[in-house]
């Protein structure tokens, strides 16, 4: 699977978990709980990989940078977040599905990789 076509999967099922959330009222605690964390950092990594090529003709996220990023983003997630609205909790699991995502994201294969 490409990095582009990671970006897109993790996307729509966001957007059918929301759906069967918010819209039909289903409620699976353990996805409810850590798929959006999991899901959020190649969404997150996918339009910055996207805007750096766009903006600066960059090349891709090297594995620092995914690494401090998914750092920043869990710290402003998980600490940040709850410290300036009581609507969102922190949870230390979270930042495991971060890095699961953000290796998950890593483990893609560059959208110009071409398999034979």
């Amino acid at each position: 699977m490409t990095k582009q076509q990671l970006f897109w999967f993790c996307l729509l099922l966001f957007a059918l978990h929301q759906l069967l959330q918010k819209g039909f009222g289903i409620h699976l605690p353990f996805l409810h709980a850590y798929l959006d964390p999991f899901l959020s950092m190649p969404i997150l990594l996918g339009l910055l990989d996207w805007e750096r090529g766009w903006r600066y003709g960059a090349g891709p996220l090297q594995a620092w940078e995914v690494a401090v990023l998914t750092l920043l983003f869990t710290v402003l997630f998980e600490w940040g977040f709850p410290r300036w609205n009581d609507r969102f909790t922190a949870d230390g699991y979270d930042a495991i599905a971060y890095g699961l995502g953000s290796a998950a994201y890593l483990l893609a294969r560059p959208a110009n990789c071409v398999s034979s």
